[in-house]
């Protein structure tokens, strides 16, 4: 029965499926405070955010539930991350050694990996990875949090948002995520290299692991694509957030020049994927917002727990477009030539991303006329980002814009291209060719 169901559509019903039981958990009265009643929409709202690993919440997460909520929620945000099938089949293989041709084929297309044959190792190894960096982040925070929590509070809130942070999913336990830890050098630095390592790839650790350890005689393109852009938007990000906002009094002005880069670099790296923030967001000027927009529609890397558009994905449009003005005939990077078809690919995702965005904007700007246009584009747009960083209007919107961001945050999980796939029909093409005719641009 299950081989009937395309590979897309199944990854697409798992998400649903874990979304669907992690709400009705999440409204159970053992998961939160006998205070804090919550409705079906706002446990719908934070599993959505949780496996889509988003960080946007229409609730106080630390206080509305217990520790059974929170620990629901964990799990929500680490199968989110992970892939629901991955984790699953990883499971089967340790169990059962065994796990077929259509399983390993929805693995590869649940990590984006274009090989299924050794899916297994892959598998494996994305879970392995994942555990031994938030098994160490965990132990770090740790160290900073048992200075002013007790010892079972500082353990849990060390996992919980070492788990968060390198899944990407920006959900946090601290009221104001970690404006508390401002000028927390240690664990700003934790915080960011995890977020940096989940939104880089797999693929690409994997890969250079094995460079450094000198079993791999050079990287593929792909891992030297991500690595270059995640250097080149992380370097770019902290300048640009730090001219643009070290005369704003409300965030850099008057802190030190290494507490205004220390904010830089951290908001530069959690900006496109994670959703932590050191300082009130509401504050920003609207060229940092317009500027921050636009690293969320970027977001991370391919095979990572990271969304976004993928870095890849911009960085083959401006090879495209740089080739172009050139007037050369292939696409070049490291020594290596690129398919003009993966450049009309990577404009038919981009195309995409922007028609829905700009149209759910207008939508939002019509259902709250009383809120700020550049927050309301800030907000939908971190939502199909999965970024999940807010400018504080996620709990003053109204039923049906929240269900509008549910949608929003999951269609940015699972993919525009995915979901188009996953409803189109495969369509053969004829044996036959239209004559060639230019049509005038510009």
């Amino acid at each position: 029965m299950l081989k009937k169901i395309s590979p897309y559509n199944l990854i697409m019903l798992s998400f649903i499926g874990l979304i669907v039981v992690g709400a009705l958990l999440l409204m159970m009265p053992f998961a939160h405070t006998p205070q804090k009643d919550i409705s079906f929409l706002e446990a719908l709202f934070t599993a959505t955010s949780a496996v889509t690993v988003t960080g946007l919440s229409v609730i106080d997460i630390g206080a509305t539930f217990t520790i059974y909520g929170k620990l629901i929620l964990l799990v929500l945000i680490q199968f989110g991350g992970l892939g629901v099938l991955t984790i699953s089949s990883v499971l089967v293989l340790l169990i059962a050694k065994r796990i077929g041709f259509y399983t390993k084929k929805i693995v590869a297309e649940g990590l984006n990996h274009n090989k299924s044959y050794d899916i297994y190792a892959v598998a494996k190894r994305v879970v392995y990875i994942t555990l031994l960096f938030e098994a160490t982040g965990a132990l770090c925070l740790f160290i900073s949090f048992i200075q002013e929590f007790p010892f079972g509070k500082a353990l849990f809130f060390s996992v919980f948002h070492s788990v968060s942070a390198f899944c990407n999913a920006g959900v946090s336990l601290f009221p104001h995520s970690f404006e508390g830890y401002t000028y927390n050098v240690f664990v700003n630095i934790i915080i960011a290299f995890l977020v940096i390592f989940g939104g880089l790839g797999f693929t690409t650790i994997i890969q250079s692991y094995e460079y450094l350890r000198k079993k791999r005689r050079r990287l593929d393109i792909n891992s030297q694509f991500s690595i270059l852009m995640t250097i080149i938007l992380l370097v770019a990000g902290t300048f640009l957030f730090f001219i643009l906002e070290y005369k704003n009094y409300h965030t850099l002005y008057g802190k030190s020049f290494f507490g205004q880069m220390l904010i830089s670099f951290f908001h530069s790296v959690s900006l496109r994927t994670a959703g932590f923030d050191t300082i009130p967001l509401e504050h920003l000027s609207s060229a940092t917002i317009l500027f921050c927009v636009t690293f969320m529609f970027i977001g991370a890397s391919p095979n990572s727990t990271g969304s976004g558009v993928k870095t890849t994905t911009i960085g083959i449009l401006f090879l495209g477009i740089k080739t172009a003005l050139l007037n050369k005939n292939y696409i070049e990077f490291s020594k290596r030539r690129i398919s003009w078809k993966l450049f009309n690919k990577a404009s038919a995702l981009v195309f995409i991303a922007m028609m829905y965005v700009i149209t759910m904007i207008v939508i939002l700007t019509v259902l709250e006329p009383d809120l700020e246009f550049t927050k309301i584009a800030f907000e939908l747009i971190s939502a199909f980002s999965t970024c999940g960083l807010s400018t504080g209007i996620t709990s003053q919107l109204g039923n049906s814009s929240k269900f509008i961001l549910i949608f929003t945050m999951f269609l940015g999980r699972v993919g525009p291209l995915t979901i188009a796939l996953a409803l189109s029909r495969p369509r053969a093409e004829g044996n036959y060719k239209y004559p060639k005719e230019n049509i005038l641009i510009g």
